[in-house]
């Protein structure tokens, strides 16, 4: 009894010795509050004046791997979502203003529909290790694809950023361990809220208008009736019975990768 008591309190003291070393997100929070606008970030002002943005970036690449190993998957959740967010930052204002690529890249992306004004004209958008997070230089699909996605909770998509229009907005504020889940449900709503993103089309040919990213990532929700399903959580209530008794297929919009960016939408929603 006594050595399982033991085991527990140094489990315990583990645990919160992790979360001490973890960041307490302060800091980003005022870089969010100070740049983020509605669905619009201010690349300019953060360029000009990316300090917190920077000690952010400090304190993600000195954390101990072995720290951030051992906290709970809460608070690993939250530091990995920050991260990305962070990290989209600064891969675009270390770019900003975004240029063409010269030829033949530039014709390449054009063919490819990507605007002269995006996070997908820089190379190696998602694949380049250019973020230092826990010890290692890390890419954005790493820590998407690699570390947050397996961690299993489909409403990771609304939280992370990827600087693009389409893109579900980018909060104003950290996410936070003892707050996350309320967070993550925030993020959902406040994606629903959005008409560009989901609008429910009644009449003789119903249908669901969706974001492309639940198509993108449907496999992480269960499929297209698993997409239905958690659309029906978030919902409100007409739209909901309105689901359950007509079952409108689902049409995927055209994704708009044009930067984020405030100087091109403004501050609004």
């Amino acid at each position: 009894m006594f050595r399982l008591l033991s085991s527990a309190l140094s489990l315990l003291a583990a645990y919160a010795t992790a979360a001490q070393d973890l960041p307490d997100h302060g800091v980003f929070d005022r870089a969010l509050r100070r740049v983020v606008h509605g669905r619009s970030v201010d690349y300019a002002a953060l360029k000009a004046g990316p300090t917190d943005l920077e000690h952010y970036l400090e304190e993600l690449a000195s954390t101990p791997a072995a720290r951030l190993e051992a906290a709970d998957a809460t608070a690993r959740m939250a530091f990995w979502i920050n991260a990305y967010n962070a990290c989209a930052l600064k891969l675009v204002i270390d770019h900003y203003p975004i240029r063409k690529p010269g030829f033949p890249a530039s014709l390449v992306r054009s063919l490819q529909g990507v605007p002269a004004n995006s996070i997908r004209q820089i190379p190696d958008t998602w694949d380049r290790k250019f973020c230092p997070v826990a010890g290692q230089e890390r890419s954005l699909d790493e820590i998407e694809h690699e570390i947050i996605r397996p961690m299993g909770d489909p409403r990771i998509h609304f939280a992370v950023n990827c600087a693009s229009r389409s893109c579900p907005a980018l909060a104003r504020s950290a996410y936070r361990p003892g707050e996350l889940s309320d967070q993550l449900d925030e993020a959902v709503r406040r994606f629903l809220a959005d008409s560009t993103q989901y609008r429910l089309v009644r009449g003789d040919a119903p249908v669901i208008r969706l974001n492309k990213i639940l198509d993108w990532y449907q496999d992480d929700f269960g499929g297209t009736d698993g997409v239905v399903t958690f659309l029906l959580r978030y919902v409100g209530e007409e739209d909901a019975a309105y689901i359950r008794a007509n079952a409108p297929p689902i049409e995927y919009n055209d994704y708009d990768w044009t930067l984020n960016d405030t100087a091109v939408f403004g501050g609004g929603g």
